[in-house]
């Protein structure tokens, strides 16, 4: 039978307290009470009214629940904790007409207690603070008032943690152990474990100790904490603060000891004080249990003549604690007299010796027999010089004969001198078993410090550097300089070299053949310091009058689908390594856009990356353009060396760019397509499968049917048996492999600033009335010239950056670079399509415009499955078949391929199936997280208001998701200036948005990068203001202020479509100027509740971002 704890208050007071009461699960509230609780209170309180509360603990806040609703299930949701309040009869009327004056009201509030908010914790600092305010809370301890709390609370629970973590982090047990911390803090420790972050525990610092004294003693002076709700608190906080002072003061008593005996000229140990002799009479009274312990000593002892001294070391168990105790034993171990031999270092017994006695001795033989012994252990016991001893030591022997290498000195003292002494740490030790290595070799010839070949200067590498010296002031000054995305002055700066390798390399190419060349760490430290100021500075010889410059930028977000999407891409990369002798594993993706300036203007290639080498009298620089008209996109693609085994890396293979204008060449799935064919036919062998991994922008999103075809007609062209298309989810494009190699492309891209070399005086007007790549595009309509010329002034660009990336390599295997498909290779490519449906057309691109193409739809239907992360094309493999061409690879390999599975999870739902148990066998996405959350409930924004047609007017710019292609609107509460509106719209043009994306985390990234970017700040200013709402999801229809706005074009509420010339039926515009939205011919016939708008607005044209 269930159980439920039971409390039950009267006037404030408890009548019964805490107890655990059965309860049956078919009970409601009223029923428990009458029938269970009231049998264990006083009669005299049956009558009362009742009112119940549930609790998920004794002190956290309880739910009101009405009295008919049942016990069990109530207490399955708010929590098994039970309060009954009791309530006289008349209370309700009573609270109904007394009144309650202001200064009652007040005195009352000046009485509640108020604890500091913190917010929900991310690490464990920040859970000790909120578990210290629990104990607070626990103990009823607070302040009053929520500003005091806030403030006067709040520093105190940080200041008391931050001590507590300081202890934590270097040793509890250690202050503890000296000094016993108070009980009612000791639950507090063991969390801080900096070894997993890979630090090294801290030790203590006195300083610290007494500047966290001083803090937390000035609160127990403060009145709060004398008060009786502190009267738990105040003799423990006291008894805590003053051992942080006694450690303090006991860490500089050890650090004066410390120093002193480091100081001395004599051992700190002496063996007369430190030892002494003593005899242990017989005991013939011995327990078996102490006969059984001390067996083989005793055998020992009665086998080894009087008088000779026996270490019991070998008898001894290892174990500090276990040995002591052997050793305290020994007084009553023996049948016959033992003479015993002590020697004390510090708190641990070094050394003990036993020995028999003879009977026979008198007084006179055993003092002179003591004597000997004494003598003759202490030649044994080992000697502990101090530092000033050994100085001395060297210092005089460097004195007399010249300078000696120190290790050989230590070695010749410790020898002759009997130190004992351990070296002072690990470096020092492999030296001295070196030099001890010499001795017993008798080969003073070996190195025993690799200290010895820097003396003087090296001559070795002088013509390398002779050359190094001529490429920086000839070929590096006339052809390549520094730049930065920093925008000083008109001038301009290329970095000498991508990477020290390349460097190398690049002086290499200039020298003799055959020449000594230095290491890559020892050319790096021939170079001018970043900073001379800094002690790292002192490495560098300065030797090359060269420097590194480093630029930084990340940024990542989180998705639902990740661990989905990750397990599909783990099942893509196991299917080819199923596959691999048949099969391409290829992963590919555009690079950010890369700036290029006008002519005489040119500008940072990416705005941040690495670092790389400039001229130290250069200052990293560029023209002053934020905003560029041309840009060229890196588009990359890998061929993935398939490994044998899913541990190995797929992070290796042959890398090709290549370099397409933004502006004429635009990234497009028919685009990618040309082009990886092309790469994929000069190819060795021709492999009939072939699998993909994108990142799932725009123009790789498998889900669309622009994509789709683009993929087919690629299928079509290479003659494939199997072709798998996966993407990445939104947001984790750092998933694909090929990510990576683009922090490669930076090494290159860092390097170079960019510009077009200038056209025609008649072009350039009129690309100086140009904007926007739009209008450039618009301009080319009616200027022929304009397009083809614009192409030509941005191919030495192009050039040059093909140059740099073929210097770029991934695992010692050189980039390659290809040129942009031309017009007629994508049209050459969507020819194939045609022989599938020869009524295909360029713009049937959705789903809408390909549903009537019945022969299409029959291969579609055929040989494609479509998943919302990957597509897939497949050959059925028969003879007969009408609609597949016949198999390229041999049939039975063809026999054992079976479909990319879907994801399955386990039975514990924590991960998903190995690829191995579902493959070959039938699957659905029916367990993609996104799909099941499609319909879950409206989010509240984030926006800190209501969304309204105002506040968009006030932006007068929307977002399209590049997930749905919805329009989604920016809301601002004042109004943007036009500089605003222009450095949003052009920040937008660098991002791709997603439903539920908010922009409140771009200030945080911007300071974090630690950088004064002028841009960046003004983008940041803007998002303070600029909002949009991040409760949307792809599901979300249209917002109304898009349309109550009047500033955007009407589109179809139901499916988006922008309304063409001629499109509207008579009826619809009738609908229309009835009040309700703007629907597409499709959609007004099939959408049976059409929206209806509140008001008529009238609608201006506005830009889209």
């Amino acid at each position: 039978m269930p159980t439920v704890i039971v409390n039950v208050e009267y006037l404030s007071k408890s009548v019964f307290g805490w107890e655990g009461l059965p309860v049956d699960e078919n009970i409601n509230v009223d029923e428990f009470y009458q029938d269970v609780v009231i049998c264990e209170i006083r009669r005299e309180l049956w009558n009362k009214n009742i009112t119940a509360y549930f609790s998920l603990t004794k002190t956290s806040e309880k739910e009101k629940i009405g009295l008919k609703c049942d016990v069990w299930e109530t207490a399955k949701n708010y929590g098994k904790y039970i309060t009954f309040k009791l309530k006289d009869n008349d209370y309700s009327n009573e609270s109904t007409t007394k009144t309650k004056n202001a200064f009652e009201l007040m005195r009352i509030a000046s009485t509640l207690n108020y604890l500091p908010e913190f917010n929900l914790p991310k690490n464990s600092f920040d859970q000790l603070r909120i578990d210290l305010c629990e104990l607070i809370k626990t103990n009823r301890g607070g302040w009053i008032g929520k500003d005091n709390a806030n403030v006067i609370g709040k520093k105190f629970i940080t200041d008391l943690s931050k001590s507590i973590w300081y202890i934590d982090s270097c040793s509890f047990k250690t202050i503890d152990d000296r000094y016993k911390i108070p009980e009612i803090f000791t639950i507090f420790f063991n969390r801080a474990h900096p070894e997993n972050h890979r630090h090294a525990r801290r030790s203590f610092n006195s300083s610290e100790l007494q500047n966290f004294y001083k803090i937390l003693i000035n609160y127990l002076e403060l009145p709060w904490i004398s008060k009786p709700k502190f009267s738990w608190l105040k003799v423990p906080l006291q008894i805590y603060v003053n051992n942080l002072l006694k450690y303090s003061d006991y860490l500089i008593e050890q650090k004066a000891i410390t120093l002193k005996n480091q100081n001395s000229l004599a051992p700190i140990v002496d063996e007369g004080k430190a030892a002494y002799i003593e005899i242990l009479d017989a005991n013939i009274w011995r327990p078996p249990i102490i006969v059984e312990e001390f067996k083989l000593l005793t055998r020992s002892l009665e086998e080894s003549p009087y008088w000779e001294p026996i270490n019991i070391s070998q008898f001894c168990p290892n174990e500090r604690m276990r040995r002591c105790r052997f050793i305290e034993k020994l007084k009553n171990a023996f049948l016959f007299k033992v003479g015993k031999y002590t020697y004390h270092h510090g708190n641990i017994q070094n050394s003990v010796y036993l020995w028999r006695i003879d009977n026979n001795a008198n007084e006179e033989e055993l003092v002179n027999k003591h004597y000997k012994i004494r003598n003759n252990l202490k030649q044994t016991i080992q000697i502990y010089h101090t530092r000033a001893m050994r100085k001395e030591f060297i210092d005089t022997v460097e004195l007399c004969i010249g300078k000696v290498e120190k290790a050989r000195i230590r070695y010749i003292y410790s020898t002759w001198l009997e130190d004992s002494s351990a070296s002072v740490n690990l470096v020092t030790q492999n030296i001295d078993d070196r030099v001890l290595l010499i001795f017993e070799l008798g080969d003073p010839e070996l190195i025993t410090d690799l200290h010895e070949i820097n003396e003087g200067r090296i001559f070795k590498y002088d013509l390398f550097w002779e050359y190094a010296l001529k490429y920086l002031e000839g070929i590096a000054q006339e052809s390549i300089l520094a730049v930065d995305e920093r925008r000083h002055d008109i001038f301009q700066h290329l970095a000498v070299a991508i990477s020290i390798r390349d460097f190398q390399n690049q002086v290499l190419k200039i020298c003799p053949l055959n020449i000594p060349t230095p290491s890559l760490q020892w050319i790096r430290l021939q170079f001018w310091p970043k900073n001379p100021t800094h002690k790292s500075s002192l490495q560098f010889t300065c030797k090359l009058p060269i420097k590194f410059m480093v630029q930084t930028r990340q940024l990542r977000c989180d998705h639902e689908d990740a661990h989905y999407a990750s397990a599909l891409f783990r099942y893509q990369k196991e299917m080819a390594i199923l596959l691999r002798e048949n099969s391409w594993l290829v992963f590919m993706d555009d690079k950010h856009r890369c700036k290029v300036g006008e002519p005489g203007y040119p500008v940072a290639a990416v705005e941040r990356g690495r670092q790389v080498i400039v001229s130290k009298n250069k200052t990293f620089q560029v023209a002053d353009h934020d905003f560029t008209k041309c840009g060229i996109i890196p588009s990359v693609t890998m061929i993935c060396d398939i490994p044998c085994t899913i541990e190995e890396s797929f992070y290796k293979g042959q890398v090709y760019v290549g370099l397409k204008d933004l502006i004429f060449q635009p990234s497009d799935p028919l685009r990618h397509m040309a082009e990886l064919y092309k790469i994929l036919k000069h190819q060795d062998e021709n492999k009939p499968y072939l699998l993909l991994y994108t990142d799932g922008g725009p123009d790789h999103r498998v889900t669309y049917i622009r994509v789709q075809m683009a993929l087919i007609a690629l299928y079509l062209k290479l003659d494939l048996d199997l072709l798998v298309a996966v993407r990445t989810p939104p947001g984790h494009s750092w998933k694909n492999p090929v990510e990576r190699i683009m922090s490669i492309l930076n090494l290159g891209l860092q390097c170079v600033g960019l510009m077009r070399n200038e056209m025609s005086e008649e072009l350039e007007k009129i690309m100086k009335r140009c904007n926007s790549m739009d209008d450039i595009r618009e301009k080319s309509q009616n200027e022929p010239h304009l397009k083809e010329e614009l192409i030509k002034s941005l191919q030495p660009t192009i050039d040059l950056m093909e140059g740099i990336f073929e210097r770029l390599t991934l695992k010692e295997e050189s980039f390659k670079t290809f040129k942009a498909a031309s017009d007629e290779d994508i049209c050459e490519l969507w020819e194939l399509l045609l022989e599938i449906d020869e009524t295909l057309e360029l713009d049937d691109r959705t789903k809408k415009s390909i549903k009537n193409k019945e022969k299409f739809q029959e291969f579609y239907n055929h040989c494609c499955k479509s998943r919302h992360y990957f597509f897939q094309i497949k050959k059925c493999g028969k003879a007969d078949c009408n609609i597949c061409k016949p198999l390229k690879s041999d049939e039975v390999d063809f026999s054992q391929v079976h479909s990319l599975p879907d994801p399955i999870p386990t039975i514990d739902k924590t991960s998903y199936k190995e690829f191995s148990e579902i493959y070959g066998t039938i699957t659905t996405e029916q367990h993609r997280p996104s799909l099941k959350h499609q319909q879950k409930d409206k989010q509240t924004n984030k926006m800190g208001f209501s969304p309204n047609a105002q506040f968009a007017k006030n932006v007068g710019v929307v977002v399209e998701c590049y997930e749905c292609n919805r329009w989604r609107v920016l809301y601002s509460k004042t109004k943007l200036n036009s500089i605003e509106i222009s450095n949003l719209e052009r920040y937008i043009d660098t991002i791709q948005y997603v439903c539920g994306d908010s922009f409140d985390t771009l200030a945080d990234t911007e300071v974090s990068n630690n950088n004064d970017d002028y841009e960046s700040d003004n983008v940041n200013e803007i998002f303070e203001k600029v909002k949009i709402n991040n409760s949307l999801t792809c599901n979300s229809p249209m917002e109304i202020p898009y349309y109550s706005s009047g500033l955007f074009e009407d589109i179809c509420f139901q499916c988006e479509k922008i309304p063409k010339e001629g499109d509207e039926e008579s009826n619809n515009q009738v609908n229309i100027e009835e009040g309700y939205y703007y629907y597409c011919n499709e959609c007004y016939i099939t959408v049976d509740s059409k929206k209806r708008r509140n008001r008529k607005v009238k609608l201006q044209q506005s830009k889209r971002r």
